[in-house]
């Protein structure tokens, strides 16, 4: 014969919004107000209000607030691939700042694909997102709207979009040129990535080059530590003193062909890349760079579209590139 068991205790039911409204001392509608974050319930009851659900384990249905405000409170973010470690601090600074806002992030990824760029646009469009965040659009202004959601750019490859985060890289490329001529550098080299940032990159550079009556060898890459190490090979059959990588991945293969060639850096070669990715910091010398504020990007985007979506209209964002000076530039 099996034992008896106690019959299990009911589980404690958490209060609905009248409960939590009439403890409080407002209307349902004000509560309502609270928790969809609107501007016009005072500081003072919005505390009380927030105090009171916490202690009676009150928490709005997502699904009956999107039902009543017609919103998904989700944003919808499209980047090239999680792996590059800029494309996570975007995303950080976008989710931290939306966090504040009662919104959350849809993510997708393009893959540097403008096919699969279109088609993850239209998946997340397909949940109703407010909303969205593109990084590195190939598809600019192509991409498929509802709604009127807009679309906030980071860094596109199209120039001239209405609604844009950038960083100004003309000016991160004059930063790199200065501080190779700062160690006596005339000998100098530049390794291009690929599309209008490694582009704008070069013209700063150049244009800085220029202004002291010096040129430059250049040569391709694309953005790989193996494409840095094949440039930096074919660099060495010539005299060089300095070089420029317009990333930090291409920047590291870059000191692996010097270091392999016997050459010191920065001694006989000064490095800079460009990024200031994590990687810099910790590759040998540690690498001087022209850093991105990708957090910075992240959050900014994210302030335009939650701006946006109010219908004000934006203006676009500029952002500064900052030198971070390391051993690999450090004077001869």
């Amino acid at each position: 014969m099996l034992p008896a068991t106690a019959p299990a205790e009911p589980q404690a039911r958490s209060a609905g919004i009248r409960e939590v409204a009439r403890q409080s001392g407002v209307s349902i509608a004000t509560v309502s107000r609270v928790f969809n974050n609107e501007a016009s319930v005072s500081p003072e009851t919005r505390q009380r209000v927030l105090e009171c659900a916490a202690a009676l384990g009150y928490e709005p249905s997502p699904l009956g607030r999107n039902l009543v405000t017609g919103r998904s409170y989700l944003m919808g973010l499209i980047m090239p691939n999680i792996s590059f470690p800029l494309y996570g601090l975007m995303l950080n600074g976008a989710e931290d700042f939306l966090a504040g806002h009662g919104m959350r992030v849809l993510l997708a990824s393009s893959h540097d694909d403008l096919q699969t760029e279109l088609g993850a646009a239209g998946h997340l469009l397909r949940y109703a997102v407010d909303g969205g965040i593109v990084i590195n659009s190939l598809a600019g202004e192509a991409l498929p709207r509802q709604r009127q959601a807009p679309w906030v750019h980071i860094a596109p490859e199209q120039a001239g979009l209405p609604w844009r985060v950038e960083l100004d890289n003309e000016a991160g490329g004059r930063l790199a040129a200065e501080e190779l001529l700062r160690g006596g550098g005339r000998e100098l080299s530049f390794v291009a990535g690929y599309g209008r940032e490694s582009a704008d990159r070069e013209r700063g550079f150049a244009g800085a080059l220029r202004a002291r009556g010096l040129e430059y060898r250049r040569v391709a890459g694309d953005y790989s530590v193996e494409s840095g190490e094949a440039a930096a090979h074919t660099l060495l059959a010539g005299p060089l003193d300095g070089v420029f990588a317009a990333g930090d991945l291409m920047a590291a293969g870059v000191l692996r062909a010097l270091r392999a060639a016997g050459r010191r850096v920065p001694d006989d070669v000064a490095v800079i890349g460009f990024d200031d990715t994590p990687l810099a910091a910790l590759l040998y010398p540690p690498l001087s760079s022209i850093r991105q504020p990708a957090y910075e990007m992240g959050a900014a985007a994210a302030a335009l579209a939650v701006h946006l979506l109010s219908g004000a209209t934006g203006e676009p964002v500029a952002l500064q590139p900052q030198l971070i000076r390391r051993d690999s530039t450090a004077p001869p």
